[in-house]
């Protein structure tokens, strides 16, 4: 399901950076692969071999990566797929590979959004779905968070998707966007009159027992109903379990468009997710959280002076 937060997006509304070439490159990249995939093929004709088939869009967060891919399914062929790696596990758990495979191969495209490769379970289901995938006459385009690599200024990342996923990489255009996190220093409009909104409200001991009793692939039904969680304060987490359960709730807080009200003690960040802060097998989980963390909360500060 397309996140709520980019239900609007579109190429034309993508701010790119005059300088950066890499945010260009990967426009036009997408364009070509989405102008074949909605190219209608006659039984005498092949694609072209020179659009790959699928492109994987990696780099630091909040410089557009899910923009962008929530633009190519507004402007991709139907009938077409919008998923983040997360709801893929979560399926291919209830519903096995096999039901899995027959519902992807209905597709002419199909946008994955946070791959997650850390995690030698998460490359066997990825290199699996690719495969079904790339045997069928359908294009993928994917993002996914990289950790900063060898080379100095944060330009260049490492590239685990050619590394684990091998020739099945070859069907891809893989792009490394770079670019500064903008929410670490963008102004957040001014949120809705709050006398109007739908307000969730969780003590802190209240929502980390509830995320900790709810599986955090099934935990967003509830979040359709309402328009704002206000949290009465927070405290910093005790261990990577609930770490990680809180990222995915956040996750879900940010993909559906609600808003994040904190009353209290305000802890940074850093400090909610210390218990993955440092360690490596979560990094990319926890700098996405950060990012999108920092946005949601600065929303509701700018919107009510706090």
């Amino acid at each position: 399901m397309l996140p709520a937060r980019f239900e609007l997006v579109s190429f034309d509304s993508f701010q790119i950076n005059p300088t950066n070439t890499s945010q260009q490159e990967t426009v036009q990249q997408l364009l070509r692969v989405l102008a074949e995939a909605g190219r209608p093929l006659r039984f005498w004709q092949n694609r072209d071999p020179a659009i790959p088939r699928g492109v994987y869009m990696m780099g630091p967060p909040g410089i557009g990566k899910t923009h962008l891919l929530a633009a190519a399914y507004h402007a991709g062929p139907e009938p077409k797929l919008f998923a983040t790696f997360d709801e893929f596990l979560a399926a291919a758990g209830t519903l096995g590979m096999e039901e899995l495979a027959r519902f992807l191969i209905c597709h002419k495209l199909v946008c994955i959004d946070e791959i997650d490769l850390d995690d030698p379970a998460n490359i066997m289901l990825l290199t699996s779905i690719l495969r079904i995938m790339l045997e069928e006459d359908l294009y993928i385009i994917a993002t996914a968070n990289a950790r900063p690599g060898g080379m100095a200024g944060g330009r260049y990342y490492e590239n685990p998707f050619t590394r684990e996923l091998g020739e099945i990489a070859q069907s891809f255009s893989i792009i490394e966007l770079d670019g500064k996190d903008w929410r670490e220093s963008q102004q957040h409009g001014t949120l809705a009159d709050r006398h109007e909104e739908r307000v969730a409200t969780f003590g802190w001991q209240e929502l980390t027992q509830f995320l900790g009793n709810t599986h955090p692939m099934y935990d967003a039904r509830w979040l359709l109903e309402v328009d704002t969680i206000e949290i009465a304060g927070f405290e910093a987490l005790d261990d990577s379990d609930r770490a990680i359960r809180f990222v995915r709730f956040i996750d879900r807080v940010y993909d559906r468009n609600v808003r994040l009200r904190a009353t209290g003690v305000l802890l940074t960040p850093e400090e909610i997710l210390a218990p993955i802060r440092d360690e490596g097998r979560f990094h990319l989980h926890y700098i996405r959280c950060r990012s999108r963390l920092t946005e949601l909360l600065a929303s509701a500060s700018t919107a009510y002076g706090s």
